[in-house]
């Protein structure tokens, strides 16, 4: 890695501009792809080689990818004291000044240049996302956004559906999920199954029978879990769904709207917008149900 003191260093003893200049080269743990030259400007060569720091000092480090410069680096100046940094071997500690910034252009990571670990994560996602963008040709920048069979938003994070298939997969992935609940028997397809590895989504799986008629089919404890982590907002973005998004999921939200202290008009209304003609069984469970579902006051959504 080549180091570079610029022509902007100034010296307390008058010492040539050319001084200021030297460049050595340090061997860090990086790919051989990757280069990185530093530029400090405007600092004071004391007469011991040290390098002080002034007020217009600027430490500069640009990062090169196959000869490409990708990105630059801005460091505090207090590094130069704080190291101890010498003109006679300016960079001994240029581990410390190279990590724990942002790559100007990206805020939205963090860069350490020595650190190969970290190049090679970069470089694994970004083929994540090229693979994502060759094996689902069907979604592009003007791709028909087509959600689920009566989705819904429940609250801020939390949707509610029938059972999705390829055809949102689009819309799913604008919701950027962390978590499916699914609160039915029917078995995933495999197209549903390898969209979710991809994105990374959670799978959580009640086994529930199509909840006909009488309504104490219906398991307290299972609902009481799911809601457990309907209430944890580690989970969010989430989706909850079971084959047609109506009657188990309408009982599922009728008792999150009793944790909520909804009324029961305004839980039955809900519940009848989705549910069509079955109502009474269910409405009644949703009435009866008193079990206790714990959840934690750090995790727990804003909105409960």
């Amino acid at each position: 890695m080549d180091t570079i003191i610029t022509s902007g260093a100034q010296s307390n003893n008058n010492r040539p501009n050319a001084e200021s200049n030297r460049s050595q080269a340090r061997i860090h743990a990086i790919p051989e792809n990757i280069q990185v030259t530093t530029s400090i400007t405007n600092a004071i060569v004391e007469e011991d080689g040290s390098i002080t720091p002034t007020p217009a000092t600027v430490i500069t480090t640009a990062i090169f990818e196959n000869g490409v410069q990708s990105g630059t680096i801005q460091q505090d100046s207090r590094l130069l004291s704080r190291n101890h940094i010498n003109i006679n071997n300016p960079f001994s500690d240029l581990g410390v000044l190279s990590g724990g910034t942002a790559l100007s252009g990206d805020t939205s990571r963090s860069v350490s240049p020595n650190t190969e670990q970290s190049q090679q994560q970069q470089q694994q996602q970004q083929q994540q996302q090229q693979q994502r963008q060759r094996e689902y040709h069907y979604e592009n920048a003007n791709a028909v956004l087509v959600p689920p069979l009566n989705f819904a938003m429940v609250a801020p994070g939390v949707y509610r559906s029938g059972h999705p298939n390829k055809h949102n997969f689009p819309f799913m992935r604008k919701l950027g999920l962390k978590v499916i609940v699914q609160m039915s028997e029917e078995p995933y397809a495999p197209d549903l199954v390898e969209f979710l590895e991809k994105e990374n989504i959670r799978r959580i799986h009640y086994k529930i029978e199509g909840n006909k008629e009488p309504f104490i089919e219906i398991d307290e404890e299972v609902i009481s879990d799911a809601l457990v982590n309907i209430l944890d907002s580690r989970n969010h973005p989430l989706l909850i769904h079971c084959a047609k998004g109506k009657h188990r999921i309408g009982c599922l939200i009728g008792c999150l709207r009793k944790i909520q202290n909804w009324s029961m008009t305004s839980i039955f209304d809900e519940y009848r917008r989705f549910a069509g003609s079955k109502v009474l069984a269910d409405q009644e469970f949703i009435e009866i149900f008193t079990a206790k579902v714990p959840y934690s006051l750090e995790h727990k959504p804003f909105w409960l």
